[in-house]
């Protein structure tokens, strides 16, 4: 079983922002991870085999994203 979880969140700049965080996008069997930003948000995918790995992968985005828009913006 896949579980999925989209994060949409706005910045000033989200495409600084998406491109600090191209770093941690994967497609591995087990887990996929993509960032992209459209227009003023930032649009994050995750799909994972197991709950504990994709939230544990979406509050490492979120992490990355509040220094990344912290340094950026």
């Amino acid at each position: 079983m896949k579980f999925k979880a989209v994060l949409k969140t706005e910045s000033k700049d989200a495409k600084s922002v998406a491109s600090a965080l191209d770093i941690d996008n994967v497609k591995l069997e087990k887990l996929r991870v993509e960032t992209k930003s459209e227009r003023d948000k930032i649009l994050t995918r995750i799909e994972a085999e197991n709950i504990n790995t994709l939230i544990n992968t979406l509050d490492d985005i979120i992490r990355c994203q509040i220094v990344a828009e912290k340094i950026i913006t």
